[in-house]
């Protein structure tokens, strides 16, 4: 008898962010629309894809989650883009923007942009963060420490080789990467803290919105369940001759062969207790919880600000206002009231620039925050954040203009979704970063489950692109295709 509450299919993947999506939209190439089943639950789909379309006044679309394509020569998500014939999908004339100008810096103690180049701030710059590099290679027996700490030591340690403006400057500089992990160097492993790239950040313009759709487009609505939140995950099924059985809050049931988990992992580190959290049966065995534990997430936000006219240099690409050195400041610690303007550093990416052919009567101002900044900030008002940005963002307005009020705040609120809880993976001091990927990416011998037919994908199971959109969709493609090969491997074994 036919039950609405009920699906039997081979595979169902759960979570509908990009990860979830390419692995359902691989799947379902191969297997057919019957056989796949995607449950989110949100009420849309995306995950941490979010591109904003309808709240500017300016008419821009801004990506509230993942905007840029990082590691340009290698990223395979641009390259499919670039082999995309309808440009009405992507357009890279239209729709990148390489926003890598050498950015202006600003500080509350100096009027107008700093004299970067005269200064030799950048390679001051280089030098330190080279020195963090080397720092931890010269002996596997350096423990870890806080970028903080580490960037300490090389002003200890080569301080003398420095101007007193060099000194001035650049003691709290390194902070820029707080707004590429979400959180504050006191919290920031130095050990893990520098990357290498392969090749620039392309910053997506009209938003990533391009790629849910396109991801979207060959997987049936009757297969895509929303608002369908997983609370228990039987992997001990017997009924319907399948092996496992997936329950939502909601009272659906799926009965399926093979499931793949790509719910955040700020999500799956939740106890079963929680609201929120996923009932594992059996329970998840040590080595895998262990391995949850062993690493944090971020908490990386935006807030933009736009206006009715442009009083800031709208050739630069990006601006970064450094933050205030304050002897016992606790960068970390949570934020209960208004916090003192310069206290965190600001990384603003100007879309008077990025949007320059658009000719628009004003412009806006994109700014990226870290925890826990972020938390305050989407938990308060839009006035909270104009009141501390504003004596910030006035440093960048250009002689014989002042700054004006905002026509318009648009602010993330990742924090306060209890799907999403933050960002993607960030390492504090002693995290590990391979651990979780060597038990979630099923490409270990004798690591993750025993039961390989439970899969897991995501930014946090891949350690190239680890972070990235990228990242997260060669994880879906991963475990799809992992699926595939082994129901050959079955039907040829019989």
């Amino acid at each position: 008898m036919y039950n609405p509450n009920e699906r039997v299919v081979q595979v169902a993947v759960i979570g509908a962010g990009v990860a979830g999506l390419k692995a359902a939209s691989t799947l379902v190439n191969k297997l057919g629309d019957a056989q796949v089943v995607v449950l989110e639950a949100q009420d849309r789909l995306g995950g941490r894809i979010l591109t904003d379309t309808t709240s500017s006044k300016l008419g821009l679309n801004y990506d509230l989650g993942a905007a840029w394509f990082h590691d340009s020569l290698t990223n395979p998500v641009l390259k499919e883009a670039l082999e995309e014939e309808d440009k009405s999908v992507f357009d890279f004339e239209k729709d990148a923007y390489f926003d890598d100008k050498d950015t202006q810096f600003f500080s509350s103690d100096h009027d107008g942009p700093i004299d970067v180049a005269s200064l030799k701030i950048n390679r001051v710059s280089e030098d330190l963060e080279k020195f963090i590099e080397l720092y931890f290679v010269e002996s596997l027996e350096v423990p870890d420490s806080s970028l903080e700490e580490v960037n300490s030591k090389f002003f200890e340690k080569y301080g003398k080789f420095l101007t007193d403006e060099q000194r001035h400057y650049c003691r709290n500089i390194i902070r820029h990467y707080e707004l590429w992990y979400g959180i504050t160097w006191d919290l920031i492993s130095g050990k893990h803290a520098i990357m290498d790239h392969n090749g620039r950040n392309l910053l997506n313009k009209n938003g990533y919105k391009f790629l849910i759709e396109k991801l979207t487009s060959n997987i049936p609505s009757q297969s895509v369940y929303t608002e369908q939140q997983v609370v228990s995950i039987d992997r001990k099924n017997k009924v319907h001759d399948k092996k496992v059985l997936i329950q939502t809050k909601q009272g659906l049931r799926i009965y399926c062969d093979y499931i793949v988990v790509t719910v955040p992992q700020s999500v799956l580190q939740l106890k079963s207790a929680s609201e929120y959290g996923i009932t594992w049966n059996p329970p998840l065995p040590s080595n895998i919880t262990s391995a949850l534990e062993s690493i944090h997430f971020g908490a990386l936000g935006k807030v933009i600000f736009e206006f009715d006219e442009v009083w800031w240099d709208p050739e630069e690409d990006r601006f970064d206002i450094l933050a205030d050195i304050t002897p016992g400041f606790v960068a970390s610690q949570e934020i209960k009231s208004p916090p003192v303007p310069f206290s965190y550093p600001a990384f603003v990416v100007n879309f008077a620039s990025v949007h320059k052919e658009k000719n628009l009567p004003g412009g806006s101002l994109v700014v990226l925050t870290q925890s826990p900044l972020t938390q305050y900030l989407e938990s308060s008002p839009a006035s909270e954040a104009w009141k501390f940005y504003k004596p910030m963002l006035a440093k960048l307005a250009l002689p014989g203009k002042n700054i004006t009020e905002p026509i318009n705040i648009i602010k993330t609120n990742w924090t306060n979704n209890p799907y999403i809880r933050g960002s993607y993976a960030a390492l504090h001091t002693d995290d590990d970063p391979s651990e979780l990927i060597i038990q979630l990416s099923g490409e270990f011998d004798g690591c993750g489950l025993i039961d390989k037919n439970i899969r897991f994908a995501g930014e946090h199971t891949i350690s190239d692109g680890a972070g990235c959109v990228h990242g997260a969709y060669m994880s879906g493609l991963r475990e799809a295709d992992w699926i595939i090969n082994d129901l050959s491997d079955s039907i040829s074994n019989i």
